[in-house]
């Protein structure tokens, strides 16, 4: 059988990309060493097991040289606990998916005349954040005691992320790269990203965190929206410093929107807190359904704690949150297309696939669907068929 010759050097670099350990692959391909070595090469089969093993696309295989890959979106993240290294293949693909999304519902909206939205880039990094996150509010029509409502963080993410959509933005939450559950989205690598849009906003929150930590990752990802500044993030309650990088300026000022989307300091002004920081901290966290990291940022920021105070109170919460979060499986309450995939989304794909205007192909791909079973079975949840 014919053998494909591909460039050693592509061979690695494919291997690394992926994260795969060499032995590892070494077990499911034995000549890959020889390859390596220049000596045969894969056959074309063999090629495309290889390319789904490595999440690559078969294309790629051929290149002469291993190429310069860039992150498709411009990159606010700081690692938290890890080298800045390469971007994960889950990443990579989680965004390249969004942006297909993103792309063709922003023709499916302008071509249907759908108005541009206001809200898109109507403030800059340089605005008063209060300001801004009472915008963000408006819009939403997020009243500050609906929080207080909700009887469990999970159901408030629920109800937040139902108003963002109403509003016009498109709300994809994963843990994993599409339906795969063996490719786990990292939240210490990336916590959401923002595609910004005057049709269609995007905002990807990592489904992978704690639930109280997606609170704020949306919170964050609307503020990008809201300056017109895509981009990944790996948001965090607790203050950059000032010389962090060039784009802190950036990520401070959208924490400190999403503080106050969720926490507003007038309200927190008017309230009757413990004096011990650690009840008050519980007492924060509890009324506004945000983390117990979000509620000591809050805190320091009425003037209960210093800033010296705060880091050190900051750290040491995060410290026990680590050590809590240990050999617990979390569960996935995204595990189904309809709350991974934006319904607003999901419907228009459905609906221009039965008028016939997007190919079923087509639309399986953007839906991430295998048959016609699954696709029925989504027209009919979504109430596009009956």
């Amino acid at each position: 059988m014919a053998q494909v010759d591909i460039s050693p050097d592509v061979l690695e670099w494919a291997r690394e990309r992926a994260g795969m350990p060499f032995d590892s692959l070494v077990q499911r391909f034995k000549k890959y060493p020889a390859w390596l070595k220049g000596k045969g090469g894969p056959t074309f089969k063999q090629l495309e097991t290889l390319a789904a093993t490595l999440h690559l696309p078969l294309g790629m295989f051929f290149l002469p040289a291993p190429p310069e890959e860039q992150l498709p979106l411009p990159d606010f993240r700081r690692m938290a606990g890890t080298a800045y290294g390469r971007p994960s293949t889950e990443l990579i693909d989680t965004i390249h998916t969004c942006q297909r999304r993103q792309s063709w519902y922003r023709d499916h909206l302008a071509g249907s005349g759908a108005p541009l939205l206001k809200f898109v880039g109507s403030s800059t990094a340089g605005d008063p954040p209060a300001i801004v996150a009472g915008s963000i509010r408006t819009v939403l029509k997020l009243e500050v005691g609906s929080r207080s409502e909700a009887a469990t963080w999970e159901e408030f993410l629920r109800l937040f992320i139902a108003l963002a959509r109403e509003a016009g933005i498109l709300v994809m939450i994963n843990g994993v790269v599409g339906n795969n559950t063996h490719r786990k989205l990292n939240p210490r690598e990336f916590r959401g990203f923002a595609i910004s849009d005057s049709f269609a906003p995007l905002v990807f929150v990592n489904g992978a965190d704690t639930k109280a930590g997606q609170i704020f990752t949306l919170a964050h990802e609307l503020a990008h929206i809201w300056i017109g500044k895509g981009g990944i993030s790996n948001a965090a309650a607790d203050d950059l410093p000032e010389d962090w990088n060039p784009d802190s300026a950036v990520e401070r000022f959208c924490n400190a929107v999403a503080a106050e989307v969720l926490v507003p300091m007038a309200q927190l002004q008017n309230m009757e807190l413990p004096g011990d920081i650690d009840l008050a901290k519980t007492t924060v966290a509890r009324l506004f359904r945000v983390s117990t990291l979000v509620a000591l940022r809050r805190l320091k920021d009425l003037g209960r704690l210093s800033y010296d105070a705060f880091q050190a109170a900051y750290d040491a919460e995060l410290d026990f949150l680590k050590d809590k979060a240990k050999g617990s499986s979390g569960g996935d309450f995204y595990a189904t297309m309809g709350a991974r995939v934006d319904p607003h989304f999901a419907s228009a794909v459905i609906s221009t696939a039965l008028e016939g205007r997007t190919q079923m192909g087509e639309a399986f791909d953007l839906l991430n669907l295998k048959n016609s079973k699954t696709f029925r079975e989504e027209a009919r949840r979504l109430g596009v068929t009956s």
